[in-house]
């Protein structure tokens, strides 16, 4: 099947429908931006905002989308190889390369955070259990998600902190955090 491939000028609507979205995300909510002054500070017509998004919410929700894509992308490529450290490597270079985005994301909108909780649960439930048969499902979430939330909390903190660790430092902590959590719970059975 060909890919349909999307016209350039359409690209670069929404790319500075995005740009401009992010910037109005540091001056007020999400529920305070109007898709007026959206527009205006994109240089786009209200009727070409329309003819992408509904609202400046469902703009954000497609920048989370296209987040959580990438992840899933990474947690694939995580189930082929079996290598925690390819997969948080890949986790914490790409919020390295995205900031300012990841900044408001993790910083003023729980809602992402809990969409990444349960888009993560999604990707890795199927896999520990056809691995790990002899344990119950409910245990298995319950590592899941405390797992999940501290690496969640580390990351908050590392962006809080001004992304003073290097990314291979954070990475590392994250891997041995949730290799030695997920260990000492496998083993205590």
């Amino acid at each position: 099947m060909v890919e349909k491939k999307t016209d350039r000028r359409i690209l670069k609507t929404k790319r500075a429908l995005r740009e401009s979205l992010l910037y109005l995300l540091k001056e007020q909510p999400i529920q305070k931006i109007s898709v007026s002054r959206l527009c205006e500070k994109s240089d786009i017509n209200r009727s070409t905002f329309y003819t992408y998004y509904s609202s400046p919410m469902d703009l954000l929700e497609s920048i989370e989308d296209e987040i959580l894509n990438t992840l899933e992308e990474d947690m694939i490529q995580f189930e082929k190889e079996n290598s925690i450290s390819q997969l948080m490597n890949s986790i914490i270079f790409y919020i390295s390369e995205h900031k300012q985005l990841v900044r408001l994301l993790f910083s003023d909108h729980p809602g992402f955070q809990n969409k990444l909780l349960l888009a993560t649960q999604h990707w890795t439930m199927p896999l520990w259990q056809s691995r790990r048969p002899d344990y119950d499902a409910e245990a298995l979430s319950s590592l899941h998600i405390y797992i999940v939330s501290g690496c969640m909390a580390v990351i908050r903190q590392w962006i809080t902190g001004g992304f003073k660790e290097s990314e291979e430092e954070i990475s590392s902590m994250l891997e041995k955090l949730s290799a030695s959590t997920s260990a000492g719970f496998l083993q205590g059975k």
